[in-house]
């Protein structure tokens, strides 16, 4: 006859599940009962460690050759806070659109702009609240500040100044 063990079950506790993305690979972790079993993951089905913001499916397989078992959750990478500064915010009307510009950190990051509420970049002399917003998928920030378009100096030249009495 033949003699056959089959394996025990183990437990697996996934842990490290709630990340902040910083550009590194974020790896969740393992507990498993009996302790020390060595410990297989998956994240949305690849062996890749994400980096990115997001949510990942993660499966932890116990690797062993006495103990099976399995734990199934949820990595979540969440977006990373960045930084604002809004700049040309004081300009001079000319009959142009005048856009607010931003610098960020890190620097580099995509910024959607809202004057009054409105995409619309405004071209008329007035103040304008802005709001610039962070657009990028691994990095989340705002900054508001009021773009002051002012009025542009015009010239007069007088005429006709030299006349006979009639």
């Amino acid at each position: 006859g033949t003699l056959v063990i089959g394996q025990a079950t183990g437990s697996v506790t996934l842990g490290s599940l709630s990340q902040t993305y910083n550009g590194s690979a974020k790896a969740a972790t393992a507990t498993t009962t009996p302790s020390g079993l060595a410990v297989s993951f998956t994240y949305n089905g690849s062996a890749t460690v994400p980096t990115g913001a997001g949510s990942y499916t993660v499966i932890g397989t116990i690797n062993d050759a006495n103990y099976q078992g399995s734990a199934t959750g949820t990595l979540v990478i969440g977006q990373a806070t960045g930084s604002i500064t809004l700049g040309s915010l004081s300009q001079t009307y000319n009959g142009s659109a005048k856009a607010a510009t931003a610098t960020t950190t890190p620097s580099g990051l995509a910024v959607s702009f809202t004057y009054n509420g409105s995409a619309t970049v405004p071209t008329g002399a007035g103040s304008y609240t802005v709001i610039g917003t962070i657009n990028d998928a691994n990095y989340q920030g705002s900054a508001t500040g009021t773009l002051v378009i002012g009025q542009a100096t015009g010239s007069v030249t007088l005429g006709s100044l030299s006349q006979t009495y009639n």
